[in-house]
């Protein structure tokens, strides 16, 4: 098959598109990218999130319908753009829509307090664009595009645009198996007794790092044999470093070896985000047996139901989150979670089916 990715997003986003893209070729497929070039955030020199991704979904699908013929699949990313480029049944037909996230459920977290109250305009106005944009899409007269979600739980957020035949696909999971990582946590005069908690992820209020840095000061505080470890950067990165303490470790940014080897030598993963498509580093960290303390969200809830994983969900509770720690600190993970090869399999079979 002749397959086409296409995405503006960055990160995690590109780097699953990029993953699957490489599996393509590896079982004979020829594979082209359409990724943007610098942030597609930005119309001219000014950043407007969403408003600007739209106008790049807008023109990019517009050019690759004009050579559709080309292809035989063509995968995008969380597509939006003001205006359908075009009505083309054929086009249609071979394009793969992923949903990650969506702006509705954003939208929701702006009025629940997560994400500043200021925000609400922007996502009350981008919210109804990806509305609109999904609808338009449902109403045409053809077979496709072709819905997946990485999270079932997206199903929902979806159906209210028309879409009713999304497929659940899941994100692969890449771990090191044939490597051994030394210990890390003498490299921050960490105990070897100590119990270890890592957190990794973007600093971002999806993801409540704050929040999340808050309450374990507070466990830490209270519980000298318990250090905590976040790995990650992003806007809110000062404001997590406000809590850092000797028993609170703030690194920003770490390599993919760092972040194996934390994963190899923590005793437990934990993470309180408010909202996830598909929890990639938890799914990470069960691959690697480590049990997981995390919040009681949709996606969190599927991971440990559909892999059996060992873990507990919390409230925003020290004394909760606490007693989780200590009850799984000694416990172990044994989970079976898809590879890329599966995943891309899947991808290929939505079209042909």
């Amino acid at each position: 098959m002749n397959c086409l990715v296409v995405t503006p997003h960055r990160l995690g986003i590109r780097e699953m598109a990029e993953r699957v893209g490489e599996e393509w070729e590896q079982m004979g497929h020829k594979v082209e990218y359409v990724l943007a070039k610098g942030a597609a955030a930005r119309l001219g020199p000014i950043t407007v999130g969403v408003p600007g991704i739209a106008v790049w979904w807008y023109r990019t699908l517009k050019a690759i319908a004009a050579n559709h013929d080309d292809y035989d699949l063509i995968w995008t990313h969380q597509p939006i753009a003001p205006a359908l480029p075009t009505t083309d049944e054929a086009f249609w037909n071979k394009v793969v829509a992923t949903v990650h996230t969506t702006l509705g459920r954003e939208y929701e977290l702006v009025r629940e307090g997560i994400y500043p109250k200021r925000l609400l305009p922007y996502y009350w106005l981008t919210k109804t664009a990806e509305a609109r944009f999904h609808r338009k899409l449902a109403s045409l007269d053809a077979a496709g595009p072709h819905y997946t979600v990485v999270s079932p739980h997206l199903n929902e957020e979806i159906e209210p645009f028309g879409v009713d035949r999304a497929t659940y696909v899941p994100n692969g999971i890449f771990t090191p198996t044939d490597q051994t990582f030394d210990p890390i946590r003498d490299e921050y005069d960490i105990p070897e007794d100590a119990t270890v908690v890592f957190n990794i992820g973007s600093l971002t209020n999806q993801k409540r790092p704050v929040r999340f840095a808050e309450l374990m000061r507070t466990v830490t505080d209270e519980r000298d044999d318990t250090y905590v470890v976040m790995a990650g950067d992003g806007p809110r990165r000062e404001a997590v470093e406000a809590h850092a303490s000797e028993r609170l470790r703030t690194l920003g940014y770490v390599s993919d070896e760092e972040k194996w080897r934390w994963f190899a030598d923590a005793d437990v993963f934990a993470s309180l985000s408010a909202y996830e498509g598909m929890p990639v580093a938890t799914a990470e960290a069960l691959s690697f047996g480590l049990p997981v303390v995390l919040s009681d969200i949709p996606s969190h809830r599927h991971l440990l139901k559909t892999y059996d994983a060992t873990g507990s969900l919390v409230a925003d509770d020290t004394a909760e989150i606490a007693t989780a720690i200590e009850t799984l600190r000694d416990e172990r993970s044994t989970v079976s979670l898809p590879t890329w090869r599966a995943v891309a399999g899947q991808y290929l079979d939505v079209v042909r089916q």
